[in-house]
């Protein structure tokens, strides 16, 4: 079964994925912020990391990179509606993706199926 974290400060869109990923035949676990996120990659494994970009705190592209580095296998995604920072600046750019807020859930599902199915060499 596989494995997603879900990143985001707002609780309403941790639940709402977290709801739609599990009636997916997902398994997920929820953090509040990138610190959090970085303890529980550190003790569990996941195929999937989504993230929020803007959080406080360390943000969503700190938090790629430093999954990048630890924990390779993770794929990784930032939801974003408004992003200050770059992508395309981003070194790690060909291992994320970025989804636009708002978001169709199904669009969600559906992309995060395409990414385990294909995942990047």
């Amino acid at each position: 079964m596989p494995r997603i974290l879900i990143v985001d400060d707002e609780i309403s869109i941790r639940s709402l994925l977290s709801r739609v990923f599990t009636r997916a035949g997902h398994e997920v676990r929820t953090a509040s912020c990138a610190h959090e996120a970085m303890e529980l990659c550190g003790s569990e494994h996941f195929d999937v990391l989504i993230s929020d970009v803007l959080m406080p705190g360390m943000n969503g592209h700190e938090l790629v990179n430093w999954v990048v580095r630890n924990r390779p296998s993770i794929q990784c995604v930032l939801m974003t509606g408004f992003d200050d920072v770059d992508c395309s600046m981003c070194p790690f750019e060909l291992r994320c993706r970025v989804l636009a807020k708002p978001f169709n859930p199904k669009d969600v599902v559906s992309l995060i199926e395409r990414i385990l199915q294909h995942p990047p060499n």
